[in-house]
């Protein structure tokens, strides 16, 4: 229970560590930023400590949200993260499903193929389930599907595969099962993490230079135009300028001298509409000025044009230029504008220029919004230049308007489309801020700059910001670049590291083996030119009896009968029969030894061929004349599993059965023998016969130091016929060996690889020996 519950908290600590080093390392951030490390680490930590801590990895997911939604404050939704920890918790139980036979088995660092497959397993592999989730995930939190998300798969990948890569070997490292020694476990591990943290510099440094030139793109468009703003608004300025001090200079303007004055300042690509004169009208004046003019209008409080009440003074507008489009404010008093749109008190009182808030112009639609920019013309009389800056309304003149539509403006100065940049400006001199251009901008993700401007009095805030969010803004080719370079060079280099761990490996386990097998060969060769010596010897031994009988019949021959050299002679002879046949053994070694021994396959009846050795046995012993303490006996045991017929070589068969049946009493000190044949069968047709000798007397075993000394070297030393045996069992797949059992009794066991002959192959051996029996 301890151990389960540091293993726990080890996880959550290890867990949120990688978390917030995604905190420092990727900029800007956001709600995916960690997602792809976070399922990284947790393939590592699940393939390290099991399936059964993926609630330690619930538990840091919550708290790394938590920390995300209340101290980073990014708008974080309840269905992003319950997607978000079903992908991480899915991707790291199926890591360690994926790599269980290779951790189990431990062999991922055995050879270079299973550590390749184990990374492509636990990196380029399983972390697509990261890198989808995060597309999944963008979608939800931007409300909209962009048209870069594949950089943000690539980049989560990327992510996803880099910590999985680098951190799950260097934790396997850490146990001590690994067949890795301390020092070159310790080089892994050190190179890895500084690689690793190599890598993360890079990316911070790539993503610090990116957010500089993000920032220098934003910086520029911001410059552009604001400067634009302000040369329109310089524009106006200076036409009011103009006019104002036309009107300043003049004691009588008439329409020709307005229109061919104002003809000249007026520029028709500014924002500027119109440029107006209103002079000031004293009630009395009103009727002549009606008379020759225009009626005086005003506006209602429906907005709604109608014929001026009864004031002490009146400004009526009396120019308007372009006249074309704009005759429908001829002769509105300026003096009755709304309070909330524009104080004239205010226009009266200061020696600068006014502006309004935005109103839908008369001549126009409600559409295109306008501006009026108004300033206020006094008197100058000769040496009385202070009325002017006191601004004494008994000198007030009139007053000077430009009405400002600044829509087309704003659209001519707006940031291009390839600069992915939103504008929105509006006037907030007042608590109900007016819409001068564009939308609300979206500041999710986005960076946005506001900028308060002060334009004649009113107070405009223009807001800039990126149009999509940084995660689906297309990025330029050092982007790429420097993503994919990262993941490879990172990939490629922990390969090339565990590679060297993996080679060294091999390279020790190809030494051992090879240092086993010079010793297996070199225990071979000493044993076979032991057996060679010993085979020398005991082949020279059992010719040393057929020699030494015939040297004694030799001299025995002169000295005897007629009568007695007949039976010298047929002894000499039955002495040069074993040596033939010693000879004939010899060779039959030589021939296997040089792979001429050739070993067929055919169908025989196995049942008819141990009776026929049983005969051969039998008839042998009827030719010796052997008594009845001398007589030896071979009792056959065939187990009932054991097949009728098999494909084998009957001949090579007989030769190792007879050569077993004459030695083994011998070998055994016994007189009485038992043959057990049984068979152990494999897949499909092929088994293995076995033929067991074992002692069939009453007498109790005396296991001599002859046979002890047979059991632990070889058998074959015993005799010329056991030797050729035993090889010619090893030719045919199988082998012959000696044993003594835990009850003390002596087992020889020669054992041949078969095939169980098929129904077809029966039929046509029956056949075949029946048809030779009709001919015969």
């Amino acid at each position: 229970m301890k151990n389960t519950l540091q293993r726990f908290l080890l996880t959550i600590v290890i867990y949120l560590c990688a978390c917030a080093c995604t905190v420092f390392f990727i900029t800007p951030y956001s709600f995916i930023s960690f997602i792809g490390p976070a399922a990284g680490i947790t393939t590592a930590l699940i393939i390290f400590f099991g399936a059964d801590m993926l609630l330690a990895i619930a538990v840091g997911t919550i708290i790394f949200c938590l920390y995300l939604f209340f101290w980073l404050n990014l708008p974080i939704e309840l269905s992003m993260v319950i997607i978000t920890l079903l992908a991480i918790m899915l991707q790291g139980f199926w890591a360690k499903q994926l790599t269980l036979g290779e951790i189990y088995q431990q062999n991922w660092l055995k050879s270079r193929r299973h550590l390749l497959m184990l990374l492509f397993k636990i990196g380029p592999l399983i972390s697509l389930v990261s890198a989808f989730t995060v597309i999944i995930v963008v979608i939800i939190e931007n409300k909209t599907l962009g048209d870069n998300l594949f950089f943000t798969f690539v980049s989560s990948w990327s992510g996803s595969v880099l910590f999985s890569v680098f951190v799950t070997p260097l934790l396997l490292l850490t146990k001590d099962q690994q067949k890795l020694s301390f020092p070159k476990r310790a080089f892994i591990i050190i190179a890895s993490f500084l690689a690793f943290t190599a890598i993360g510099l890079l990316f911070k440094i790539s993503q610090d230079v990116q957010q500089h030139e993000r920032q220098d793109i934003f910086k520029q468009v911001k410059n552009r135009v604001l400067q634009g703003i302000q040369n329109e608004i310089d524009i106006t300025t200076n036409e009011l300028n103009s006019l104002s001090a036309f009107f300043k200079a003049s004691k009588e303007v008439d329409l020709d001298e307005f229109n061919l004055f104002t003809q000249q300042i007026f520029q028709s690509k500014s924002s500027v509409r119109a440029l107006e004169w209103a002079p000031i009208t004293l009630h009395e004046n009103r009727a002549s000025f009606e008379k020759l003019h225009n009626i005086i209008l005003e506006k209602n409080g429906k907005g709604v044009t109608q014929k001026a009440s009864n004031r002490s003074r009146y400004a009526p507008i009396r120019y308007v230029y372009p006249y074309r489009s704009n005759e429908a404010i001829i002769g509105l008093d300026v003096l009755t504008n709304s309070k909330h749109i524009i104080s004239m008190d205010n226009v009266i009182d200061s020696k600068d220029i006014i502006a309004s808030a935005p109103i839908n112009l008369i001549q126009d639609n409600h559409s295109n919004l306008g501006v009026l920019f108004i300033f206020s013309v006094f008197t100058s009389p000769k040496g009385k230049l202070t009325n002017i800056e006191q601004g004494r309304s008994d000198d007030l003149l009139g007053f000077v308007v430009a009405v400002v539509q600044f829509k087309s403006f704003f659209q001519h100065i707006s940031p291009l489309e390839t600069d992915k940049i939103d504008l929105f400006i509006e006037d907030v001199t007042s608590p109900v801020p007016y819409i001068l251009f564009g939308q609300q901008l979206n500041e999710n993700h986005r960076h946005v700059e506001k900028i308060n401007l002060q334009v004649n009095s009113r107070q405009w805030l223009i807001s800039l910001g990126e149009h999509y969010p940084w995660q689906l803004q297309q990025k330029n080719w050092q982007v790429w670049g420097m993503l994919f370079g990262a993941t490879l060079g990172g990939m490629l280099f922990q390969v090339l590291i565990l590679m060297m761990a993996v080679y060294s490996n091999e390279l020790s386990s190809q030494v051992i083996r090879k240092t086993r097998e010079l010793i297996i060969a070199k225990e071979q060769s000493e044993q076979k030119n032991t057996a060679k010596t010993n085979f020398l010897h005991t082949l020279s031994r059992e010719l040393q009896t057929p020699l030494h009988a015939i040297k004694n019949f030799c001299q025995q021959l002169p000295k005897s009968d007629n009568k007695e050299k007949k039976k010298i002679i047929k002894n000499i002879e039955l002495a040069q029969e074993n040596m033939q046949k010693l000879l004939n053994m010899v060779f039959d070694i030589s021939k296997i030894e040089l792979g001429k021994f050739k070993v067929t396959s055919e169908p025989f009846d196995l049942y008819g061929f141990l009776g026929r050795i049983d005969d051969m046995l039998l008839v042998k012993k009827l030719s010796k004349n052997i008594t009845t303490d001398q007589e030896k006996s071979m009792t056959f045991l065939i187990d009932s599993k054991v097949p009728y017929f098999i494909n084998s070589d009957e001949l090579r068969i007989q030769q190792f059965l007879i050569a077993f049946c004459e030695s083994v009493h011998e070998l055994f000190n016994s007189r009485h023998m038992r043959l057990t044949v049984k068979v152990h069968n494999h897949h499909l047709n092929s088994a293995t016969l076995l033929f067991v000798f074992t002692n069939h007397d009453n007498a109790s075993v005396d296991n001599t130091p002859l046979f002890s000394h047979f059991v632990n070297s070889n058998m074959a030393f015993f005799s010329t016929k056991m030797a050729m045996a035993k090889e010619v069992c090893q030719l045919m797949g199988g082998d012959a060996n000696l044993a003594i059992s835990a009850s003390g009794e002596r087992v020889l066991t020669a054992s041949i690889k078969i095939l169980i002959t098929s129904n077809e192959q029966q039929h046509a051996y029956q056949s075949h020996v029946f048809d030779e029996a009709q001919d015969k």
